[in-house]
């Protein structure tokens, strides 16, 4: 089926690589002041949870045991003395109403350390997620339309939300558990050996089996997670085309062929989700397993060690030890599945890199930057007015080597001008303007703006003398006002009034309840294309830019939207520097030149009387536009356009 090629299964690396982590790394160390505080509460609640707790609840073992069995000749179980070894020479003795006192003042420090913990990682993750985000977002602003030709909008969606989410998670929590288990380990380990190395080697005897098992077991069960998530990615991925396509699916009654393909997804899920759980199953009886012949190895060998069955004391380190078994495996357990998250995640590390240093194929020099300032740091004191005259010399351009899409071409375009250009798909007329706005740059040849090749002003100075409106607008949500605005930040509600008015949009607003300020649906759906073509229209003139580029921006607008809009552009256009790509001739016949353009070449150019009279390419095109026309509507435009040419 057609959705199961949609979405192969990435590539999941099963070693660890350290430099993709040492770059993102920086996004932690940059608040260290966070790290510090960190480390001291992550150290306090192991020592004691490792440490402190243990040899408490042996001095209470020890001390109840003499006194439920007589031993002890105190009256009073407050009065009641306990003694915490430390080690075989050292110890220091208490009251019970003491220790009860320790015991809650170290729980309360404890509860503080958590919650100091928790709450310094869950900010440190907020604020890593926040700069993974801010720095890939401000990449995707500078990057050229040749990264957007070839990168897939959802791939790039992907890595601004789900990847530097993860990553943040990592760096943050992945932190925490670093340091929680490095604790734990250390100090549980220190407090065996402090009071009995003989049963602390006992303990570890058995530890290289369970780190035999474990990065077995996690290996298994993370290429199974792989193929789990992938088997749910492709689900996704079918379930928004077949939600976007729920019209045509309708139309085509193919309802049933949709509900199987359904089920077979979800079947394909549901197992590779089983097999996975099924095998983690094991994971954990396993190491159980292990702790269990550990504990019973500690019971087997404590009377050859020394330790006497019958001795309060010695009973008390031997259960000691058996609650240290525990409290060695399970940072063991943890640091295996923490290596699997890491190795996991190190695939999103490496994705969020890739868009982070990619560098964009369009980029001012060092010297044009000093000057005029970044994309998103611009220098506007520093930009130059604007005339309008517009050179091509000798310019080349090819989206693939070797194929030629512009060839050797050379145009003047004067100040004030209105251009028009026309041709059959694929000759060259978007590439035009594309290479105009520098959303590519040429092979070969240079731009020319006011006599001044355009690579020695920067990119930000160009297009903000650019209005370009495109045959497919975008909506941004929000309101009307909102989206005129996108043109003009710091536009005035009188500004936005004025453009709107200019392309016959104000009657269309006025009609609403909320006017200028009503919100509009998800990508305008609430919208005509008309109504969202004169909203593009009104956002590309409130700028008032020096320059207009319209590319094929009346294609999908009714006639008598169109007509409104033709209106309205002889005032827009008038003083400016015009290129108009138009498929509907009858659109352009009134501009100053048009320009035929054919296999990347202009081919013919000239006023529509002077192309009309030629009889050339551009004369075939029209008649041919002229015949799919209705009678009336040919009957109105010989009188208007056909006529004035013949007599």
């Amino acid at each position: 089926m057609a959705y199961q090629a949609a979405f192969e299964e990435e590539e999941l690396s099963t070693k660890l690589s350290i430099t993709p982590w040492l770059k993102v790394l920086k996004y932690a160390f940059k608040y260290w002041y966070l790290l510090i505080p960190l480390f001291i509460s992550l150290f306090l609640i192991s020592v004691y949870d490792s440490s402190f707790t243990p040899l408490m609840n042996e001095a209470a073992l020890v001390s109840a045991s003499e006194y439920a069995s007589g031993l002890s000749t105190t009256t009073s179980i407050w009065s009641m003395s306990l003694t915490v070894r430390l080690s075989s020479s050292l110890a220091f003795s208490m009251s019970f109403r003491t220790y009860v006192i320790v015991l809650l003042i170290a729980l309360v420090v404890r509860s503080l350390m958590i919650f100091a913990s928790f709450y310094l990682t869950d900010y440190l993750e907020i604020q890593i997620t926040s700069g993974l985000r801010r720095d890939a977002f401000a990449q995707v602003q500078k990057l050229s339309f040749a990264y957007f030709d070839r990168t897939n909008s959802g791939w790039l969606i992907a890595r601004l939300q789900g990847d530097t989410q993860k990553i943040s998670g990592m760096l943050s929590w992945g932190v925490l558990r670093i340091l929680w288990i490095s604790f734990d380990l250390t100090i549980t380990l220190i407090t065996m050996f402090v009071r009995s190395w003989k049963l602390s080697l006992v303990i570890l005897s058995t530890v290289p089996l369970v780190m035999i098992i474990a990065p077995l077991f996690e290996r298994m069960i993370l290429r199974l997670s792989r193929v789990a998530r992938n088997a749910y990615s492709r689900f996704v991925a079918w379930l928004a085309e077949s939600i976007n396509g729920a019209k045509t699916i309708k139309t085509l009654s193919i309802e049933e062929t949709i509900y199987d393909e359904a089920n077979h997804i979800t079947e394909d899920i549901r197992q590779k989700t089983y097999e996975r759980r099924k095998k983690q199953s094991f994971f954990m009886p396993s190491i159980n397993l292990i702790a269990a012949i550990t504990t019973g190895l500690l019971i087997v060998v404590a009377e050859p060690l020394g330790l006497s069955m019958s001795s309060v004391v010695d009973m008390g380190i031997l259960i000691l030890f058996i609650g240290f078994t525990s409290r060695i495996y399970d940072p063991i357990i943890e640091s295996a599945e923490l290596f699997a998250d890491i190795v996991a995640t190190q695939a999103n590390v490496e994705k969020v890199l890739s868009l982070i240093e990619e560098q964009p194929i369009i980029q001012d020099t060092p010297e044009v930057i000093e000057k005029y300032g970044t994309l998103l740091e611009p220098n506007v004191a520093a930009y130059e007015e604007v005339d309008g005259k517009i050179e091509f010399k000798n310019v080349s351009f090819e989206y693939v080597a070797d194929m030629e899409v512009i060839r050797d071409l050379t145009l003047t375009i004067e100040q004030g001008q209105r251009v028009a250009i026309v041709g059959e798909t694929g000759s060259g007329k978007t590439t035009l303007v594309n290479l105009l706005s520098r959303f590519y740059e040429p092979v070969s040849g240079g731009i020319y703006i006011d006599g001044v090749e355009y690579r020695d002003r920067s990119v930000g100075w160009l297009r903000s003398n650019i209005g370009y409106v495109q045959q497919n607008p975008f909506i941004f949500s929000g309101t009307i006002a909102d989206n005129i605005r996108y043109g003009k930040l710091d536009a005035s509600d009188e500004e936005i009034r004025r453009a709107a008015e200019i392309v016959s949009l104000d009657g269309y607003v006025n009609s609403l309840p909320d006017k200028y300020n009503s919100e509009l649906a998800d990508q305008g759906a609430d919208l005509s294309v008309g109504q969202k073509q004169l909203i593009s229209f009104a956002r590309a003139i409130i700028r008032n830019p020096k320059i207009m580029i319209l590319d094929e921006a009346t294609s999908s607008i009714d006639t008598e939207t169109e007509a409104l809009i033709q209106s309205a552009l002889k005032k827009v256009l008038a003083g400016r520097t015009s290129i108009v790509i138009a498929h509907r001739l009858s659109t352009i016949v009134d501009s100053d030149r048009i320009l035929f353009m054919d296999n990347g070449v202009i081919v013919e150019d000239g006023s529509h009387a002077e192309l009309m009279k030629r009889k050339g390419q551009y004369y075939n095109l029209y008649m041919n536009q002229f015949k799919e026309l209705h009678l009336d509507s040919q009957l109105n435009l010989f009188d208007k356009q056909i006529k004035n040419i013949i007599d």
